[in-house]
């Protein structure tokens, strides 16, 4: 039997999809597979024992450190009492209405709601839908065209990675250009 750090990379290949990875090359083996294990602060580690500084924290996800005991008690605590329900349609939990009340007190003033997104890409959907939309309201559909910078990173949907200026995201893949400007 393989031991776990090369099972590990071979299930990696076999069965875990990469964003922005070339899935042959990968499934070969030619490209790294790195396993990350665990992190604290800025420091993560991979399961050989390898550390690095985390200088993306987390593909920008992470902006607090690893291995925080008060968040993870809190992570913890409210996934005891209710991990998850949308807010599709009205729908509220405690949790992201009392959020909600501490983001806008601490907000500049003029701002009054705030919309929980699951990361940047789809956050930076949701503000194109969100100009687009203003902009049907007010009886400007025609106004569809986003400048963005060329090798700029905006998401890895397909607005956001249309928005993304590196060739990554757009070879292979036929990501619109239109109404984008770069």
């Amino acid at each position: 039997m393989l031991d776990q750090s090369n099972e590990l990379a071979a299930w990696d290949r076999d069965h875990f999809f990469h964003p922005s990875t070339h899935m042959g090359t990968h499934a070969r083996g030619e490209s790294p597979t790195r396993v990350i294990a665990g992190g604290e602060g800025v420091t993560i580690w991979d399961n050989n024992g390898r550390k690095s500084i985390d200088a993306f924290a987390g593909l920008y996800c992470v902006n607090v450190g690893y291995g925080r005991q008060k968040i993870s008690d809190a992570i913890a605590a409210q996934a005891r009492n209710l991990a998850y329900y949308h807010a599709y349609v009205g729908h509220g939990t405690e949790a992201s209405i009392t959020l909600s009340k501490m983001i806008i007190d601490r907000a500049p003033q003029g701002m009054s709601r705030v919309y929980f997104g699951l990361s940047c890409s789809d956050a930076n959907e949701t503000n194109i839908k969100l100009i687009w939309y203003y902009n049907n309201v007010l009886g400007r559909p025609e106004k569809k065209k986003i400048i963005s910078r060329w090798r700029g990173y905006h998401g890895s949907g397909v607005m956001t990675g249309s928005l993304t200026g590196l060739d990554l995201f757009h070879n292979a893949f036929d990501l619109p250009r239109a109404p984008i400007l770069h």
